[in-house]
């Protein structure tokens, strides 16, 4: 397979063998299906061809027989087929499948007792021969991989043969038998080397699933993190500069909040970056949180870098606005009991502008940092507006 010519083993586990057991499952009930109508068109010219046979009235139960088992196989492998669309158990299905498997190999057998018992010889009788011999011989070769099931059809069709002969001519039994058998047992050797070939086939449909999976996960992946802070998951930088994330929102107008934590490098000093990467993950949880709360709008968070984050607020109102960025900043100097550190190891301070749709981004961060340094400025763990 072309992973492992690459040097790729796929991770075989209990999932993968039911995987590629199902599917091997599957490619028997799409040849069955496409299948089923030839198989109607044998009975019919077998039974064509008996009506012309001097014993014609001994093939009417035979061919009755074949008839019912045919269509009654087919609906079992209907079954079996919606089971498989809905991610039902087979088990049970395929135990009924054997059954009527078995059935099924005893009409075949059933379609040559009449020339067994009355061996006319007759031109026709080369279509009925040869139609059993083929019919078994595709039962079989299709049904290879459902071993014990493919048994079934065996042992129901030389049973009715070993019944059959039984009325032979003394003497014919166990020639007949054996010869049979032997073509019985040919057809099969074939049918199961050939098997391999579709559970193959099989493994190596699953084995590509799996990959493109993967890779669709992966790409998927890296999809987030082109557009996303892998620690907090906020928006990066280059989704906030390279797209237009603030321009959905239910006004023309966004509030901008521009959030520093404050003393973070201290914090990173004094507690170690474990304990600044778990203030940077709580800090974005308040953020989600909080934008959560207020509405459903078209609210965001940006990580920018470092302890910097950027938080677009579909709001108009100034008043509203200030309302949540000090609950907000109330939230973050809490945060020191949910972290295990002292009090005021955790404040941050938030500068505040407004952002016109259509407007340069940069110029509102530009408003919004001003306002955010004159909160440090003025003592940190503060909220401040830029009125221009």
């Amino acid at each position: 397979m072309a992973s492992q010519e690459f040097g790729i083993q796929p991770e075989r586990d209990a999932e993968w063998e039911r995987e590629c057991w199902r599917e091997t499952v599957k490619s028997v009930l799409h040849v069955e299906k496409h299948a089923f109508p030839t198989n109607l068109l044998a009975i019919i010219a077998i039974a064509v061809a008996a009506s012309f046979l001097p014993n014609a009235r001994a093939f009417v139960l035979p061919v009755a027989m074949r008839l019912l088992a045919a269509v009654g196989t087919h609906l079992t492998y209907s079954n079996l087929r919606s089971a498989m669309d809905l991610g039902k158990s087979l088990k049970p299905r395929l135990r009924i499948l054997g059954i009527m498997l078995f059935f099924g190999g005893m009409s075949w057998g059933y379609l040559l007792v009449p020339l067994i018992v009355e061996p006319y010889l007759h031109p026709l009788r080369l279509v009925i021969d040869g139609g059993v011999l083929v019919g078994t011989a595709l039962v079989i070769s299709m049904t290879a991989p459902l071993r014990l099931q493919t048994l079934a059809f065996a042992v129901g069709f030389l049973t009715t043969m070993a019944l059959g002969l039984s009325l032979a001519p003394p003497g014919d039994f166990v020639l007949l038998f054996v010869g049979f058998s032997v073509l019985l047992a040919g057809v099969a050797t074939y049918s199961f080397a050939t098997m391999k070939q579709r559970q193959l086939s099989a493994e190596m449909l699953v084995e590509n699933r799996r990959l493109n999976e993967e890779l669709a996960e992966a790409l998927a992946q890296a999809e987030f993190l082109a557009r996303h802070d892998p620690l907090t998951g906020l928006y990066n930088r280059r989704a906030l500069f390279e797209s237009d994330l603030a321009h959905h929102g239910k006004s023309r107008k966004f509030q901008l909040l521009l959030i520093d934590l404050d003393n973070f490098k201290q914090l990173n000093d004094s507690y170690g970056h474990d304990a600044g990467d778990r203030m940077l993950i709580a800090a974005s949880g308040l953020m989600r949180d909080a934008m959560r709360g207020y509405s459903d709008a078209n609210h965001f968070a940006v990580r920018l870098g470092g302890e910097e984050f950027a938080l677009f607020l579909d709001e108009a109102d100034d008043e509203q606005t200030h309302i949540f960025a000090e609950d907000l900043r109330e939230a973050i100097s809490c945060l020191h009991d949910e972290l295990g550190l002292p009090a005021g190891a955790t404040s941050a301070s938030i500068g505040i502008s407004h952002h016109i749709c259509g407007e340069p981004i940069e110029q509102a961060v530009g408003r919004a940092d001003k306002a955010m340094y004159d909160a440090k400025s003025d003592g940190r763990n503060r909220v401040r507006r830029n009125t221009r």
